[in-house]
């Protein structure tokens, strides 16, 4: 039986693929910092260790065939831009020197849209090339590992890389999992950019297949479609039996909001709902080309529709502890 260890067991694709691996009948080991009961469950053998400690890595991965990199951290908060590069750059450099010490084969990194080059007018796909235009620090350290990842190719190792768009699950505390709590709490705002998002059990899926019958050092953008945020919010009220939001915040007016919140943040020693980098974000338009996935894996995307149904039902019994 195959072993697999998954970082960032705990987060929120990391239950996923612990799913999709079981399902298809592997072992998995959990590499987490906080263990969680939730993943003690038959086929898990949970491991603590901390990708800012390169020898706990090593540990945890000692009898693993493959490594699913999908720990990582995720914010556009100005004041943890240090954190940023710590777990995503530096983490991802002790994930692949730990496969190569133990001579571990296969590494699927799981990285971001926000790693690719983002020409304006174009239609970005796996081959696009990084620009140093001013970006986030999460995009650019996103940009620096998968720079570490390839890295780990030309010493030997078996490596993917998927780029997920935003990872839509039901979760209530991360990444996508904003958006939700922004229509549940009944915001009253949407901007004018477009949504491109994927579905988690989609990428878990693709990460699974990839582990199989990997595609050494090739690149699989993963994007199940792209939305309107007024749209996205409107689908997302109807099933959460909330009021949609209508009020349009214009692009200037939204990265002036970014600002004062903040500085709100820092006055109140709190994160801050939204910052300058994420108001930016929702007035954006990117296209993405998935059919490098489609074509070489055979893969086919959920719809938005099948996806919000699952994920806030999810969200819904996640918020309400009706399970």
């Amino acid at each position: 039986m195959m072993r697999i260890a998954i970082t960032g067991a705990s987060g929120l694709l990391g239950g996923h693929l612990i799913d999709t691996f079981l399902q298809k009948g592997y072992s998995v080991i959990a590499v987490v910092r906080n263990p969680k009961p939730t993943l003690t469950k038959p086929g898990v053998e949970v491991r603590v260790a901390d990708v800012q400690d390169p020898l706990s890595l090593i540990e945890a991965f000692d009898g693993a065939d493959a490594v699913v990199h999908a720990a990582g951290f995720v914010s556009f908060n100005p004041r943890h831009r240090n954190k940023i590069f710590e777990v995503n750059v530096a983490g991802t450099a002790h994930a692949v020197n730990a496969c190569l010490q133990l001579g571990i084969k296969k590494l699927i990194h799981i990285s971001s849209v926000a790693a690719l080059g983002r020409k304006p007018g174009t239609v970005l796909n796996e081959d696009s090339k990084w620009i140093d235009v001013p970006a986030s620090p999460y995009a650019v350290s996103k940009h620096r590992a998968e720079l570490e990842v390839y890295r780990g190719a030309e010493e030997g190792l078996q490596v993917s890389v998927v780029n997920p768009s935003v990872i839509i699950s039901g979760t209530t505390d991360r990444s996508s999992g904003a958006l939700l709590n922004y229509v549940w709490h009944e915001r009253p705002f949407y901007t004018d950019g477009i949504l491109n998002y994927v579905d988690a059990r989609d990428v878990a899926e693709v990460v699974s297949l990839l582990t199989a019958a990997p595609r050494a050092g090739q690149r699989f953008i993963l994007n199940g479609g792209a939305v309107g945020y007024r749209e996205f919010f409107t689908q997302v009220a109807q099933r959460m039996n909330k009021k949609v939001p209508g009020w349009r915040l214009p692009a200037s007016l939204a990265w002036w909001a970014g600002a004062a919140e903040e500085f709100r943040s820092i006055i109140l020693n709190r994160e801050p709902m939204v910052t300058r980098q994420s108001a930016a974000m929702t007035n954006q338009a990117f296209q993405y080309d998935t059919r490098r996935v489609v074509e070489d894996l055979g893969f086919t995307f959920r719809p938005l529709t099948d996806t919000l149904d699952w994920a806030c039902e999810a969200y819904r019994r996640n918020v309400t502890g009706n399970k």
